[in-house]
């Protein structure tokens, strides 16, 4: 049956509107919306008319859908008329109106084919029009090739790119609504669209385009798990440290679970092209829930409080919501690169499937990579408390006269040291600087995620040379430190000004430090960490470390063994590569069953030399202290002697740590002998010799009462005045707790006077010696009984 036919027998009293419409359908401009695309359109109705309410009038709105066609009309605009002119001819030929309604709808409805599910009528009329995507290769080409012609007036390369997007948009959606048209067109309609997408595409690009929107697309999925293993991370951490165990949580393993199976869901929807608001609406949501949960974490982030740090929960929170919006992003730009034609060629399924995975698990390993920095900074910085000045320290004349300059009450400190910027004191939370002349703060160093920084005692603090430069040790948190976060366990600090210099996180013991370099040992390893610079170096010995000390361009390090193993090693500061080194062992007799820590001692430089010192103990007759000198521009040991008395190391209660201080003229040596019993007063070998040689100079006998004897004393009790004096704190016959001098002219008592000053000043009778430190800074003897900070002139 021919067209003329079939309008006839749909509209007998109508065959002028039937003639007019063949006539359109018969315009010289139409290569492929002609009589021939209507004879397919109708033939496709009749065969699924089984699925439509009313056949006869989706065969009418058939007949009307392409009745106007202008190729540069705007979209929709050829549907919009011809429906308009279904309207009114329909109408006029008496066609009921609400027929007319409905083919007026249908003919709108092949604008987009986007029909209702229940829109029974406008799927058989959605599935006829798009039939010839489904035809054999012959005619889908003749097609494809009457489209061109009809848009000749479009320059090749935007036809290209406005086909690619047209046909790349349909193959987003289900193609055919009807059961039938599904089953068993919708397989041969997308490979031609593949087809012709590949053949108007670049063909450089072809390898490689369609790989870009998957690569986005992976990182977007990538994304969504990172963020999902750092939301996980940050609600199993507590809200601040210190924390009870009940309040960690521990890692919620459904956090990285979901993310897991969000990406999966994502993935198949857009391997499978199903429709597209699958990905649209998660990549909104993403965004939208990331935007609103960075706010939160900004409104709710908790201000540093002294003995409260933050932890890790918020840091991780907010970086998970970073990576959230970062996922809504990928995933809107790879679903418009997707639409772009010249994306559109799909790359074959294995290759975007593994592209995907591939970008996802590199993206994922980056941002929780990155998240651990990130979150070390934010706790480093949020609980930090630094303050700096740019006053000088006070410079004053001290007149060693006794007399009391200030005095201060302070909480329980750790140890003091004397620097250029004045006396630091080491609090259970950090450094603080005092000026020496006046006793006044000059700066202060906290952190809240440091709880007993006190405990490290004298070794806690580390000053160079020149006084310029300050090492706190800052001991890791008792509490659980947030895993993959490397806390600072030294602050290197300018000593003047207070300026963080650098942070660094090491489980060793800091032995030195200048305003180059911080020096730790750890284990058998010597590490130069860079304050001013980013020279960094390890370099391995024999034995474990246990001194060291700076002296020009070299690290000057000792290394022992239990037995008959000590070495004194010349490193080089920029590589760390050895210089010399000089064996102990070889010169005394070493053979003792104790630590090595505790029969190598104090190791020192003699200032505007090249020379260090040490001291060393050895089993040998009943045990004997040696005291040696290097000279480190050689290599060459200068001398050893035996210190007479017979001190030991540590060993029990009565023993204790030897002091060995150096001025240019002297070396200053301060010991414990041992055999007394517990109870007793202890005697205290106070003595000097000469660096070039170790000749002796002076020596004094101290009487230690027992509340005083214990292993650090020698090293925090006592002072070294630039003069070669030595000063401590001493209890004296009469209660009273006073200065004692110690020098070439003897042992002498400095009862403290008052002494004219604008701060209150305590009665020397209220100092106590329970647990002295004495430290000098700026010449003047500063001490500490516990509760009270207190400087001498």
């Amino acid at each position: 049956m021919d067209l003329r036919d079939q309008w006839n027998r749909l509209l007998p009293h109508a065959q002028p509107l039937g003639d007019d419409l063949l006539a359109r359908y018969a315009e010289q401009h139409r290569h492929y919306h002609d009589q021939q695309h209507l004879t397919e359109v109708l033939t496709t109705v009749d065969e699924l008319a089984e699925y439509a309410d009313d056949a006869d009038t989706v065969r009418l709105a058939a007949w009307f859908h392409d009745a106007i066609y202008d190729p540069q009309a705007d979209p929709g605009e050829n549907e919009e008329v011809s429906a308009q002119l279904a309207e009114l001819e329909l109408a006029a030929y008496g066609v009921a109106a609400d027929r007319v309604a409905e083919i007026g709808r249908l003919v709108r409805l092949t604008a987009k084919h986007d029909c209702a599910e229940d829109d029974r009528n406008g799927a058989v009329l959605c599935d006829a029009d798009l039939r010839i995507l489904s035809l054999p290769k012959t005619r889908y080409d003749e097609y494809a090739a009457g489209i061109r012609q009809e848009y000749e007036h479009v320059a090749e390369r935007d036809f290209a790119r406005g086909r690619m997007a047209f046909l790349q948009a349909l193959s987003e959606t289900r193609l055919y609504a009807t059961p039938r048209g599904h089953e068993e067109w919708e397989r041969p309609a997308r490979e031609n669209l593949t087809r012709e997408v590949e053949a108007l595409g670049p063909r450089a690009a072809r390898p490689i385009g369609g790989l870009i929107p998957v690569i986005y697309f992976g990182a977007a999925l990538g994304a969504v798990v990172a963020s999902s293993v750092l939301l996980g991370r940050g609600l199993g951490a507590a809200a601040k440290w210190p924390a009870d165990p009940s309040e960690v949580s521990g890692f919620p393993v459904w956090a990285p679970i979901a993310g897991t199976a969000v990406a999966a869901a994502l993935a198949c929807a857009w391997f499978r092209r199903t429709q597209r608001r699958l990905v649209t609406i998660p990549a909104i949501a993403f965004a939208a829930a990331g935007l609103i949960a960075i706010g939160v974490c900004w409104w709710r982030w908790p201000a540093a409080q002294p003995g409260a740090a933050m932890s890790e929960r918020w840091p991780y929170l907010l970086i998970a919501s970073a990576a959230l919006v970062l996922a809504g992003a990928l995933l809107a730009l790879a679903l418009r690169l997707r639409l772009a034609p010249a994306y559109a060629q799909a790359p074959p399924r294995w290759l975007g499937v593994g592209a995907t995975a591939v970008c996802g698990a590199l993206l994922a390993w980056v941002v929780v990579s990155a998240g651990e920095p990130f979150v070390q900074a934010r706790l480093e910085t949020a609980n930090t408390v630094s303050t700096t000045t740019t006053i000088q320290p006070t410079q004053q004349p001290v007149q060693l006269d006794g007399t009391l300059a200030w005095s201060r009450e302070v909480p329980a400190t750790g140890a003091i040291t004397g620097t250029a910027g004045g006396v630091a004191e080491l609090r259970a939370d950090g450094v603080v600087m005092s000026d020496a002349a006046t006793g006044q703060i000059r700066w202060r160093y906290s952190r809240a995620d440091v709880q007993d920084a006190a405990s490290s005692g004298s070794r806690g603090l580390v000053v160079s040379a020149d006084g310029q430069v300050v090492a706190a040790h800052l001991p890791r948190s008792q509490y659980r430190e947030p895993a993959g976060i490397s806390l600072p366990t030294y602050a290197v600090l300018d000593a003047v000004s207070g300026k963080v210099l650098t942070e660094v996180d090491s489980d060793g013991t800091a032995l030195a430090v200048d305003s180059d370099q911080l020096l730790v040992a750890e284990g058998n390893f010597v590490v130069s960490h860079g304050v001013s610079s980013p020279t960094h170096w390890q370099a391995q010995v024999r034995c474990t470390v246990t001194q060291g000390a700076l002296v020009g361009d070299q690290a000057v390090v000792v290394d022992a063994c239990a037995g008959n193993g000590a070495v004194v090693r010349g490193l080089d500061l920029k590589t760390g590569a050895q210089k010399w080194e000089v064996n102990l062992g070889a010169r005394i007799d070493l053979s003792a069953e104790l630590d090595p820590s505790t029969w190598v001692g104090e190791l020192v430089s003699v200032p505007d030399t090249r020379e260090v010192s040490g001291l060393i103990w050895t089993g040998a007759a009943g045990g004997t202290l040696y005291q040696w000198s290097v000279d480190t521009s050689t290599g060459n040991l200068l001398w050893t002697s035996p210190v007479p008395g017979t001190p030991r190391p540590r060993l029990g209660s009565s023993s204790c740590d030897a002091q060995l201080a150096a001025t240019h003229a002297s070396l200053v040596l301060i010991t414990c002998r041992t055999g007394n019993d517990s109870g007793q007063p202890q005697t205290y070998d106070v003595s000097a010799s000469s660096p070039a040689d170790g000749t002796p100079q002076w020596h004094h006998l101290l009487q230690v009462p027992p509340k005083l004897q214990h292993p650090e004393y020698p090293r925090d009790g006592f002072g070294l005045l630039p003069d070669g004096r030595v000063v401590t704190l001493m209890p004296q016959t009469d209660g009273s707790c006073s200065p004692v001098l110690i020098g070439s002219n003897g042992i002498q008592a400095r009862p403290i006077v008052a002494g004219s000053t604008t701060q209150p000043v305590a009665k020397s009778e209220t100092v106590t010696c329970d647990k002295p430190a004495v430290t000098v800074a700026a010449s003047r003897p500063i001490f500490s009984d516990g509760t009270r900070l207190f400087a001498l002139n």
